[in-house]
């Protein structure tokens, strides 16, 4: 019986922000939306008790929670918190996947002749992220990623959840549709007009079940993963430069194609996901010819699919990149790329341990380039 454990970290950006910075244990505190026209990028569950969320404008968080601490973003830091915390889980298994900056899926199947039960050793990982670490998390024990996703959401924060096999519909059925990972406000409203509100009258018809479920989709190694591995970043300040906005992409480009290396992985799709001043969000992809784990690649889809939808002048908020169609074998280059190919794992594997040694930040994209520098 297949057992995976997803962990959620709790406020990631506040809990690192704390590590480095133990007064602000406690406090309500806000990464991000400090100064100017800036948002809430992470918020402590002491500064949501007032109403401040993530993607909060910074005024109106300032409004709700006068006495909250401010603190700007610092990406590389938490990158590099994010790169121990993964390290970490593959201590545990060698399955290990990074679905963000701070949240992931440990495939604990098989795992119990060397470290006993799941439960145990899911309880085990949660101590160690904290006492290695500093930081509190949540787990998600369940026989499918969804169900362990769900249940992870559901304890937050500092919790573990097990959905023991044979539970499943009995535990998701109470559960509002809204809980499905990938069900918007759209959606919602979509459903709630047709009468279904709860897990339970999802599953009452079995075709809408399985297409938000997803529970029969396999996780088998080496086929096509369906999840997807992506990294976003609230701005601290609205930008309406094109070759700004490049920058910000080469970052989390960076941070996507190094975790897709780690896990071995390479991504056919690239989505590009754009946040105006407005709240007015869109996602645009590209499927590629021949899967890739490189910066250069997809970058370079990053740049165009950042071009072509783009309003000039209109203020951008937020910027994401991720990847999908992840396959960790099957592919095979054409005779005259194969020689660059293994070139490119060459140095790619170069900048991977200067990263991992000295920094996220040492080797990035610079905008306007199709290279790294």
């Amino acid at each position: 019986m297949a057992l995976y454990l997803h962990i959620d970290m709790d406020s990631f950006y506040v809990s690192v922000e704390r590590v480095l910075d133990p007064s602000l244990e406690g406090k309500p505190v806000m990464v991000g939306g400090g100064a100017g026209r800036g948002v809430v990028t992470s918020a402590s569950y002491e500064a949501r008790q007032y109403g401040v969320r993530s993607a909060m404008p910074g005024f109106q968080a300032r409004r709700l929670c006068p006495d909250g601490i401010f603190v700007p973003g610092r990406r590389g830091v938490y990158s590099e918190f994010s790169r121990k915390v993964f390290d970490l889980l593959r201590c545990f298994s060698p399955d290990v996947r990074a679905f963000s900056i701070d949240e992931g899926l440990v495939n604990l199947t098989g795992t119990e002749r060397l470290m006993g039960h799941p439960i145990r050793t899911a309880n085990e990982i949660i101590d160690r992220i904290k006492r290695d670490l500093g930081l509190p998390s949540s787990g998600g024990l369940a026989t499918h990623p969804t169900l362990a996703k769900i249940a992870a959401t559901a304890v937050k924060p500092r919790g573990l959840l097990y959905v023991p096999p044979g539970s499943e519909e009995r535990f998701l059925g109470p559960l509002d549709v809204s809980a499905i990972p990938g069900v918007g406000p759209k959606t919602y409203r979509e459903l709630v007009g047709r009468g279904i509100a709860t897990v339970a009258q999802l599953l009452a018809h079995p075709r809408l079940g399985r297409r938000y479920l997803d529970l029969e989709r396999t996780t088998e190694s080496g086929r096509a993963h369906e999840h997807s591995i992506g990294s976003e970043t609230t701005l601290a300040q609205l930008l309406t430069d094109a070759a700004a906005m490049e920058q910000v992409l080469g970052g989390l480009v960076g941070d996507v194609a190094a975790r897709l290396r780690r896990q071995g992985g390479r991504a056919r799709r690239i989505t590009l996901k754009l946040r105006y001043s407005d709240f007015k969000t869109i996602t645009r992809s590209r499927t590629l010819k021949a899967p890739t784990c490189f910066d250069v690649d997809i970058f370079k889809v990053a740049r165009e699919l950042l071009a072509s939808n783009l309003t000039p002048g209109r203020p951008v908020r937020l910027l994401g990149i991720s990847t999908s169609g992840i396959t960790t074998e099957g592919w095979q280059d054409s005779m005259f790329d194969y020689r660059e190919r293994a070139s490119m794992d060459e140095l790619y594997k170069g900048i991977d341990r200067l990263r991992h040694k000295y920094g996220e930040g040492t080797v990035t994209l610079g905008a306007g380039k199709n290279r790294s520098h």
